[in-house]
């Protein structure tokens, strides 16, 4: 049965507000933890913590140890900020920005001159945010409630957009990104991290609701058309870091596909273990 756009963002939205709630992260483990080279399907996998996450896909201790308590959830699966050059003085905006980690790395990057604005459609994610910044007193970065397929943001009034593991989650990206265009000033760029892939995803995986919200790639040569039809020029899409997906060898739904069909099993290890870590760049001329 194919998921639906109405029961594609409830299912995120009902999982990331678990997430704001209770802290624990979406996708399986990475490179701190167990890989799902050495899983079976059948198996059981260890958690990481939220810093083991983060470590893995590119942030350092002194960024986390600069973080108000409870922003750093585990949910992302690179550092968008590290890659950005954000510059003194600019305005930034983060899809899905969660409970604040890359808003508030950003913030640090801008200055008291700049502006960071996270939005995200989760209210608890939201409120979480929200309270992160009142908790550490930072002033120059604010919370919007709002899906980014329709984005409260102004048109050409910022000069980057940043997300992290967020457009995957999307049903609907090329609006996603057809917005990122209206938003950016003449001459801004985008600098997202995603997870993608270069094999096609099994049926049986892609319309599971529990490997959707754990995290699934984007095909590279989709990530790219997209772009070109939003307008983005210097498109790049790169793979980096491997993205250990145990989540998808252990979903519910593919098991039991697997047991019926056990010849199966090889596409999903090889699908896992094709995901990366990806950096996506592209500037609005």
């Amino acid at each position: 049965m194919t998921i639906n756009t109405t029961e594609r963002r409830a299912a995120v939205r009902e999982r990331y507000a678990r997430a704001a709630v209770t802290g624990d992260s979406c996708c399986g483990p990475t490179d701190c933890g167990p890989s799902a080279a050495n899983t079976s399907v059948t198996g059981a996998v260890a958690t990481p913590t939220a810093d083991e996450m983060s470590c893995s896909v590119g942030y350092d201790q002194d960024q986390l140890a600069s973080l108000p308590e409870g922003a750093n959830l585990g949910l992302g699966c690179g550092n968008p900020v590290a890659l950005a050059s954000l510059a003194p003085g600019e305005t930034v905006l983060d899809l899905g920005s969660g409970a604040g980690i890359d808003c508030f790395l950003a913030a640090e990057r801008v200055g008291p001159e700049g502006r960071v604005i996270g939005v995200d459609m989760t209210p608890e994610m939201v409120e979480r945010a929200r309270a992160n910044a009142v908790a550490v007193g930072v002033s120059n970065v604010e919370f919007r409630l709002g899906e980014i397929e329709a984005l409260p943001v102004a048109d050409a009034s910022v000069d980057a957009v940043i997300s992290n593991c967020v457009l995957n989650l999307s049903a609907d990206r090329p609006r996603v990104l057809a917005e990122a265009m209206r938003v950016l000033k003449p001459g801004g760029r985008v600098m997202i991290s995603d997870l993608v892939s270069s094999r096609p995803m099994p049926d049986f995986v892609a319309n599971s609701k529990e490997s959707l919200v754990g995290c699934l790639p984007v095909r590279i040569a989709e990530y790219e058309a997209d772009l070109a039809a939003a307008g983005f020029t210097g498109i790049s899409v790169e793979k980096r870091q491997r993205y250990p997906s145990d989540h998808i060898l252990a979903d519910p739904q593919v098991q039991q596909v697997v047991r019926r069909n056990p010849a199966r099993e090889a596409e999903v290890r090889d699908f896992a273990q094709s995901i990366h870590g990806g950096t996506i760049q592209a500037v609005k001329e």
